[in-house]
């Protein structure tokens, strides 16, 4: 097990350098869900339109309620795939991260286009009830609030004019299309070996989120359009994100993630099946990660060889100050006097 303090002095490092990535998904989604509420728009409607004509139905399958439950199980289904598959915390740690800024970026994208389009949802009429005899407009051809014997500041109104896009078809694909991608690269979907067992399971969860969004027509809250184009909506900002600290899933490493932004010794390693790796007690930075193969991890006492190793062309010298290179072989220290 590793010293206390060496895992403090690295927990402290990555909590400087993440720090502002966090704080920024969090304070977008705070913004997006409690400021924006207030700029709904609410505009004229048609009376006649008999797709806003549905029956407003009270016990729906996943009400507005459950939608944060949803995220929730997003973020666990998240946590339980990294201790089956992975069982490293530095994968966990960009996996939340990712999977945040996504809830983040995909929520505000929500509210900002539902709040300013203002599309009657299709049980809107129920909600509005209009009085009797009510008719569009004589000379505009629509009608508006006045013809609605629920109030206007009802929270029915202003909900009923939240239809494009779906909140539970975006948010749920880009949270459980997250998890399939984090599924789909710790399994090496694309390995090449054709494990099509693999693939239903990769698929799993976006086949819930597919129900989610059946359910939300079904129960007269949005329309089709709304649902359909919501749910790729959700999926484009799921693999920017994911992208950001995982690499491509036809890569040979796609089940590994980023190395972090300031690298720890070379002989740590972020591999799968290790929460912590065991460090030497005098571990120390070896500075910035080389461009080509070095050997700043191999200790030799031989003061010969530490003298040989110095003795390099003008060019090796130059980039071996900047510390991009060290020499790549280890010369025989009997030679060290030719």
């Amino acid at each position: 097990m590793p010293p206390r303090s060496g895992l403090l002095a690295r927990a402290l490092r990555i909590i400087q350098s993440y720090a502002v990535d966090w704080l920024l998904a969090i304070a977008i989604m705070l913004f997006a869900n409690f400021y924006l509420d207030q700029f709904q728009h609410i505009p004229d409607f048609d009376l006649t339109d008999t797709s806003i004509q549905h029956s407003f139905v009270a016990h729906e399958v996943f009400p507005d309620s459950t939608l944060a439950y949803i995220l929730v199980f997003c973020y666990l289904l998240l946590i339980i795939s990294n201790l089956l598959l992975s069982r490293n915390m530095w994968d966990l740690h960009h996996a939340l991260l990712g999977l945040t800024h996504t809830f983040a970026f995909t929520g505000t994208l929500v509210e900002i286009v539902r709040i300013t389009s203002g599309r009657p949802r299709p049980d809107f009429l129920a909600r509005c009830n209009p009085i009797a005899n009510a008719t569009n407009g004589h000379f505009f051809g629509l009608a508006n609030l006045t013809v609605c014997q629920t109030a206007s500041t009802d929270p029915l109104i202003k909900d009923g004019m939240r239809s494009f896009y779906s909140g539970h078809a975006c948010l749920s694909s880009a949270g459980l299309g997250y998890n399939s991608l984090y599924w789909a690269g710790k399994l090496q979907l694309f390995n090449q070996k054709g494990f099509t067992s693999k693939h239903w399971l990769v698929i799993s969860p976006l086949v819930v989120s597919i129900y989610i969004c059946i359910t939300r027509v079904t129960d007269h809250r949005h329309h089709f359009t709304d649902v359909a184009l919501g749910f790729f909506v959700g999926l484009l900002p799921t693999y920017v994100f994911y992208r950001q600290f995982y690499p491509s899933l036809e890569d040979t490493n796609c089940n590994l993630p980023y190395p972090p932004r300031f690298p720890p010794n070379p002989r740590r390693t972020w591999g799968p099946k290790t929460w912590f790796s065991a460090p030497n007690d005098d571990e120390v930075d070896d500075g910035p990660t080389p461009l080509l193969p070095t050997n700043r991890g191999v200790r030799n006492l031989n003061p010969a060889f530490n003298a040989s190793t110095s003795n390099l062309s003008h060019v090796e010298a130059e980039l071996e100050a900047g510390g991009l290179i060290t020499t790549p072989f280890e010369p025989n220290p009997d030679m060290a006097r030719y």
